[in-house]
């Protein structure tokens, strides 16, 4: 705290973002691993049904799932029987209607370590500045003078580094996981519409 008091009021205002940001980062893990949940069970379910029964039975098999992969399937499902562009453009819909709770959030984090590292420099500039004027008003020396100013540009910048490599790092990482989530929902869906196509042809 000694640290963030020295960078004043800057300081004070990277903290809160980069706790706000941490906070963003927790709430997105939550969401991504309850969306990228029981993809390869839903699937096999899904499977094993159309292999042994009909659609209506692989829709009772997932009924009671839920999250972003069941509402594919489903879709899936329902049109499953109309012709292979039409459902592949239903998927793709689907995946991209998805799409918005996947990716909550990963454009704010990225938005916050812009802003905290930017808000890291303005520190530096308004230390400096402040340095500047002491020594236009007493000269340079008294060294204690000078420290305040010199602390405030160093720790400023500091802080505005600690804050955003890590929200940088983080955000990438969970924006890759987002379309890990998002590949799978699609591969899934595909495996579903390959499987039903093969039995139907197999069963001509």
């Amino acid at each position: 705290m000694d640290t963030v008091r020295a960078g004043d009021s800057i300081g004070y205002i990277i903290l809160a973002l980069g706790l706000f940001g941490f906070l963003l980062i927790l709430m997105r893990i939550g969401l991504l691993s309850k969306s990228g949940s029981n993809v390869e069970q839903l699937t096999k379910a899904v499977v094993e049904k159309l292999n042994t029964g009909s659609i209506e039975d692989a829709q009772e098999a997932i009924k009671g799932y839920k999250g972003s992969t069941a509402r594919v399937l489903k879709a899936t499902l329902r049109n499953i029987t109309r012709d292979r562009e039409h459902i592949e453009d239903i998927v793709t819909e689907n995946i991209l209607n998805e799409s918005s709770s996947i990716d909550k959030f990963g454009s704010f984090v990225l938005v916050i370590a812009a802003v905290a590292s930017l808000l890291g420099l303005l520190g530096t500039v308004t230390g400096m500045i402040s340095t500047f004027d002491i020594i236009t008003e007493h000269g340079t020396g008294d060294p204690k003078l000078l420290s305040g100013g010199i602390s405030e540009a160093l720790v400023t910048t500091m802080l505005g580094l600690i804050v955003a490599i890590p929200l940088l790092l983080l955000g990438n990482l969970l924006s890759g996981w987002g379309q890990k989530i998002k590949d799978s929902m699609e591969q899934s869906a595909l495996h579903v519409i390959n499987v039903f196509e093969k039995n139907n042809i197999g069963n001509r």
